[in-house]
């Protein structure tokens, strides 16, 4: 007999995605929008392995599917730019892939880190407090001298902060805490590396303030305050171009001559793994460039520009959660995932690419020989 209650929660969740009848069924592989129709309308039963096609259609837990767990999200996203369409549907499926996430962590007994900085108001209250607080972050995180390519690996094994790369079609990066998911940053996987590094740092600032800006503060809007925005620029330009190792480089480089050229700007820029423009507002910030406006002329220079997109280009590259493909494996290592499911996860079309695709991670599917261990 059809489950009447699981027909409901299948319609609300369609219209809640905003899809018709039949872009659903074309999602779903339905030869027909009828055969959604019936179910939706409790006329037929759902087979097991229709509700993985509804999980991953729909973005939403077998779980929650089924009922055991709240449909509606306790989750509040703050965007970045947020895109003009599809918005619910890509929160909807980072919240999915997180699950998955979440699925891997607990298959493998690793408990989420709780404790996770936390700060007031008054500690962000001026730009000085900001930039004090990313060096205290940095120390306390151990980020070492350039901080941009530690920072998400230092995120996501030592806190457990779930780092994900999506590509958004619009829109830069997002952040949010969930009770049930944990810490959250979502970056967009289209955006230069250089970009991504800076909105790693930015959404960092936010999961750190969130207790204070978000909670506290009754926060309820999409896209945070001005000065909230322009504080977590400030953090992570601090965070990533840290004010010492800066003033070594710029030193080194303008030492004889006393001037430095774009094509050591640049490549300042590469070595730190920021962009180009964030750089000169860093030296605008540590008082290399006599004005503001001067650092604006700078940035917006069209030569240093080109200089940049010459210099580069080689440094794209498409990015990914390192830990949850770590996990993935590992998982797959200890028989806690079949080869098929494994390879839903991660997104492969053929099973049979499994072995190449861990190859190609430098990582082995086998789990080895094993040693007995003395219990401390």
């Amino acid at each position: 007999m059809p489950d009447l209650s699981l027909a409901t929660r299948l319609k609300e969740l369609r219209e809640s995605l905003g899809l018709k009848l039949t872009e659903a069924a074309e999602k779903l592989g339905f030869s027909s929008y009828q055969i959604l129709s019936n179910i939706e309308e409790g006329k037929r039963d759902v087979k097991a392995s229709e509700l993985f096609k509804f999980s991953k259609a729909y973005y939403c837990s077998i779980d929650k599917l089924l009922g055991y767990e709240g449909i509606g999200s306790e989750v509040t996203f703050v965007w970045r730019n947020p895109p003009q369409v599809k918005k619910t549907e890509i929160e909807k499926d980072i919240l999915f892939r997180c699950e998955q996430y979440r699925l891997l962590e607990n298959l493998l007994n690793i408990k989420s880190n709780e404790k996770f900085i936390k700060v007031t108001l008054d500690d962000i209250s001026t730009n000085f407090k900001v930039q004090k607080l990313a060096s205290d972050v940095s120390k306390l995180l151990s980020l070492g001298r350039r901080p941009a390519f530690n920072l998400q690996k230092v995120l996501e094994q030592d806190f457990g902060i779930k780092v994900i790369y999506y590509s958004f079609g619009g829109g830069s990066s997002i952040s949010t805490v969930s009770p049930q998911l944990g810490n959250i940053i979502v970056i967009n996987k289209d955006e230069a590396p250089w970009r991504q590094n800076f909105d790693l740092a930015h959404e960092l600032f936010h999961l750190i303030t969130w207790d204070a800006v978000v909670l506290s503060q009754n926060f309820t809007d999409e896209e945070y305050s001005e000065d909230i925005e322009r504080k977590a620029d400030i953090f992570a330009s601090a965070l990533l171009l840290p004010e010492d190792e800066v003033k070594k480089e710029i030193m080194n480089r303008a030492e004889v001559t006393k001037q430095i050229s774009y094509s050591d700007i640049v490549d300042i820029a590469i070595e730190f793994g920021v962009s180009t423009q964030a750089l000169v507002y860093r030296l605008f910030h540590l008082r290399f460039l006599s004005s503001f406006e001067k650092a604006k002329e700078v940035a917006k220079d069209f030569e240093l520009l080109e200089l940049s997109k010459q210099k580069r280009i080689k440094e794209w590259e498409e990015r990914e959660s390192q830990q949850f493909i770590n996990l993935a494996i590992r998982c797959l290592r200890k028989g806690l995932l079949s080869r098929g499911k494994f390879a839903e996860i991660v997104d492969l079309q053929d099973r049979s690419d499994i072995d190449d695709y861990i190859a190609k991670k430098g990582l082995m599917e086998g789990e080895g020989k094993s040693i007995e261990i003395m219990a401390s």
